[in-house]
């Protein structure tokens, strides 16, 4: 699984591949993953759908979202997005900084609520890349 972001950063962002992580990046990410599952009730479908590119609009799933994206850290509790965290870790993921740079502008836009911010954040990467990084 590769790390989105995202995130989001991102997606991520969660974790398609896992290319540019450790083993222990991927083990804390899991982890986040787990706590995140039990703390938003998300149904375990719709995140292996969205991990796929299909994002169902659930206020569970958002709240999936919202909850790796503080975990991971780019994002804080108010919905505000650290974009130089979320640069570094999609600059990794994606191997080109103008690349991460462009994502970043297109994708990572404060909406109408930190969990929509995330969701919407997450979704767009996985529109605008064919690369799986996500924080699912």
């Amino acid at each position: 699984m590769k790390l989105l972001f995202v995130v989001v950063a991102l997606t991520t962002i969660v974790l398609a591949s896992g290319a540019g992580l450790t083993e222990e990046q991927k083990q804390k990410l899991s982890g986040h993953h787990k706590e995140c599952i039990t703390e938003s009730g998300v149904d375990n479908e719709l995140v292996s759908k969205a991990r796929k590119g299909e994002f169902t609009e659930d206020p569970k799933l958002k709240d999936h979202l919202f909850c790796l994206a503080k975990k991971i850290g780019f994002m804080n509790d108010s919905g505000d997005i650290k974009k130089d965290v979320l640069k570094t870790k999609v600059g990794s993921v994606v191997g080109d900084d103008s690349l991460a740079d462009k994502l970043i502008d297109q994708c990572a836009v404060k909406k109408s609520s930190p969990q929509e911010t995330a969701y919407e954040t997450v979704k767009c990467y996985s529109e605008k890349t064919s690369q799986r990084v996500s924080v699912i």
